[in-house]
């Protein structure tokens, strides 16, 4: 069914938000070795800890609760962390609940670690469990009430960590220390380097209570945060760049209800992640639009090359030029190998599911053309999803069975169905213009191959995606990490646009 209102609903929340309440679990054998000599080691000590968590000059929007112990699991000694988090934004005048849970265990004398995350948003429930052993992740993961088998080999040295960094434990480092490691996060099943350095000494009030802390600048997957620690390496305070705050409080204050919050959006959220150009105001609907990017330091440069096809090509000292392309034809899919990557499937795209197929026949009928499969699957999932905000992991399967969600959850499903049906696809992460809302959001939309790269838009109903798209990378859920550089840093100056 169409939505009147589809337009303001093309906000990739997940990609923005997703990150920035994940908290993950440190489990590197050197972290909270380096304690103060006063401390005994808190890696054999049950520890219990709440973080309520705001939107910074805001109300508070849920909390983290956070258990530690040591347990034992087959005959071997282990700690046993587990963390449920709940949070309540209001998006776009919607009320809409995420739910995390996490578990993960780890043995004390050998390399083998299980764990398991479930995200819950919206009617959507995600979940991923398994083991590390012996160099080997084996695990399954459950979407749409189909288990999916995981395997792949990992470097025994990584822990499990989030976008943020750590709800549990950081290393006690003195004033210019820094403590560099390596992480795999389960929920993109990706790889990545985080930075934790000592700034400061400060003392903290909570309340009535002060508490002697040291300041951590944590940067990881390109987004710097300051956590702030006791004494025993226990989070007291934590800031984000887009103004995500979590600060310790008790059980007590845990079981109080949130306090009721005015009508609207959660204050200030989206307008931290929106950029407001300068230069020509953009419009929906733009055939061209020339960029100057910038606002970002010197190592978030070296992250800053686009990527480039026939749509969007780089000027040269942070130009872009936007264009969308002549309506394809038949001669375009003549002569070209794009790989098999674009047509296979994959944890989050399954293709391949005999679900996804029936519905990719279904959709395109006796069409032949690349091209009119394309168009065909896209009206299909403009008009037969609700346009709603989700904060979850997208999967094809799932989006299939609930035929509800936002821009990530439109775009895994064109992929999987537009895949199934043998069109090269590929997905798209970057920014969009939004009249209503007088700037650009993040938003992830689908190319297919056609000789070229076609870009589409089944969110916002653009067989064409207009001009005012801004591609910052390609891929799936693995590269979610990769916008961290670009959030609150990033600035748009709109040079021209027809």
């Amino acid at each position: 069914m169409r939505s009147p209102g589809v337009s303001r609903w093309m906000i990739g929340i997940p990609i923005v938000i997703f990150w920035m309440v994940m908290m993950g679990f440190l489990l590197h054998d050197e972290l909270g070795v380096r304690q103060l000599e006063s401390v005994s080691d808190p890696r054999q000590q049950p520890t219990e800890f709440w973080l309520g968590v705001s939107i910074a000059g805001g109300d508070r929007i849920g909390q983290i609760h956070v258990r530690q112990a040591p347990e034992q699991r087959q005959k071997q000694l282990g700690i046993a962390m587990q963390m449920e988090a709940r949070m309540n934004f209001e998006l776009l005048n919607k009320s809409t609940d995420l739910d995390l849970v996490g578990s993960v265990w780890r043995a004390s004398e050998a390399s083998r670690v299980e764990f398991g995350f479930e995200v819950r948003s919206s009617g959507y429930d995600f979940e991923i469990s398994g083991e590390v052993s012996d160099g080997e992740l084996k695990g399954e993961i459950v979407s749409a009430g189909e288990s999916l088998p995981l395997s792949f080999p990992v470097d025994e040295s990584l822990m499990f960590s989030s976008g943020f960094g750590s709800a549990v434990r950081f290393p006690v480092l003195e004033v210019g220390e820094d403590y560099r490691f390596e992480t795999f996060d389960p929920l993109t099943m990706s790889k990545g380097q985080a930075r934790v350095r000592c700034t400061a000494r400060e003392t903290l009030r909570l309340g009535d209570t002060e508490i002697e802390t040291r300041r951590l600048e944590v940067k990881m997957s390109g987004l710097k945060s300051v956590a702030w620690i006791d004494q025993q390496g226990e989070v007291v305070r934590a800031e984000t760049p887009v103004g995500l705050v979590m600060e310790r409080i008790t059980g007590a204050e845990a079981r109080l209800p949130a306090p009721e919050r005015r009508s609207g959006e959660t204050p200030g959220l989206l307008s931290r992640t929106a950029i407001r150009p300068s230069g020509h105001r953009p419009f929906r609907g733009a055939r061209s639009m020339t960029i100057q990017l910038g606002g970002l330091d010197v190592e978030q440069l070296g992250i800053l090359k686009l990527p480039e096809d026939q749509v969007q090509t780089a000027l040269g000292a942070g130009r872009y030029r936007l264009e969308v392309p002549a309506v394809p034809t038949i001669k375009m899919v003549e002569g070209q190998d794009v790989g098999a990557n674009f047509l296979a499937p994959d944890a989050f795209v399954q293709s391949d599911h005999p679900k996804i197929q029936a519905r990719a026949n279904s959709i395109v009928g006796v069409e032949e053309l690349p091209w009119s499969k394309a168009r065909a699957i896209h009206e299909w999932v403009f008009t037969r999803l609700d346009k709603e905000p989700v904060l979850s992991i997208p999967s094809a399967l799932e989006v299939l069975e609930r035929r509800a969600g936002d821009c990530n959850e439109h775009t895994v499903l064109f992929t999987a169905l537009a895949r199934a049906v043998g069109v090269p696809t590929r997905i798209a992460i970057g920014l969009v213009w939004s009249d209503e809302l007088d700037g650009f959001y993040y938003h992830a939309w689908p190319e297919v191959f056609l000789g070229d790269w076609i870009w589409m838009d089944p969110t916002l109903d653009q067989s064409l995606a207009d001009a005012t798209h801004i591609k910052l990378l390609n891929g799936g859920i693995e590269t979610w990490p990769r916008l961290m550089p670009f959030l609150g840093s990033l600035e748009i100056e709109v040079l021209d646009i027809d």
